[in-house]
């Protein structure tokens, strides 16, 4: 993971440096009807986690206020997106009772861990918080179980549409308005490139049915399943 974080800083440094970031003009306008289905580990539980998440995202208020913070009733660590955000779809449209199905099945013999969200990295339009596993095969093969389980299930799915999930990163900032400080930002995210966040316990996984943005309020819980 850590090879995949530093090329993603490399780039994006490359790209907030040269004005090349990006923003995204759709958050929070009422117009976007993206929607999708995801599994995911809520951040809420781990309180000493989102302290420290929370005390660097006050001085990127403090350089940046006009950017999305997450806020913390959104923090999450995506395991899979079942179905990617497509504009239009409705939960009506969609078996739930089918999906949560294949969703406990898929989760019934896996174990509980611990992800260490150790320094930030970054893309062209997110700040991003890195997270590590001490056995990336477990969670190589959660996303493998559910991944399988859903293609086989028949079910309507886009799963790696986007791309192949393959790091445990929490999205902490999006970029929404031009940036008016980019040095002195590259030079605060530079600060807590190793920082030491904490860690997040993985005891239970979400099934939601979510906008882009994985926002509380345009997200429906359709399931919840407990790790061993």
């Amino acid at each position: 993971m850590q090879a995949i974080y530093q090329s993603m800083w490399q780039q994006a440094t490359a790209a907030i440096g040269s004005g090349n970031y990006q923003t995204d003009a759709l958050i929070n306008n009422p117009a976007d009807d993206r929607r999708g289905i995801t599994a995911l580990s809520y951040l809420q539980s781990s309180v000493p986690l989102l302290q420290q998440i929370n005390q660097f995202l006050q001085g990127i208020s403090e350089l940046e206020p006009r950017q999305y913070r997450q806020p913390v009733a959104d923090m999450h660590l995506t395991m899979l997106s079942i179905i990617s955000c497509i504009a239009g779809l409705q939960l009506r449209d969609l078996n739930v009772a089918a999906y949560c199905e294949v969703f406990q099945q898929a989760l019934a013999e896996v174990e509980r861990f611990e992800v260490v969200f150790r320094g930030i990295t970054a893309s062209p339009s997110c700040i991003l918080l890195q997270g590590f596993v001490a056995d990336t095969d477990q969670l190589s093969q959660l996303r493998q179980r559910l991944r399988q389980a859903y293609r086989d299930s028949g079910l309507p799915c886009s799963i790696d549409s986007r791309y192949k999930i393959a790091t445990a990163h929490a999205t902490l900032v999006r970029f929404n308005a031009p940036l008016q400080q980019p040095q002195r930002l590259l030079d605060y995210l530079t600060q807590y490139r190793d920082y030491a966040f904490g860690c997040h316990a993985v005891t239970q996984l979400s099934l939601v049915f979510n906008n882009w943005y994985q926002q509380q309020q345009q997200t429906t819980l359709l399931d919840t399943a407990l790790l061993r």
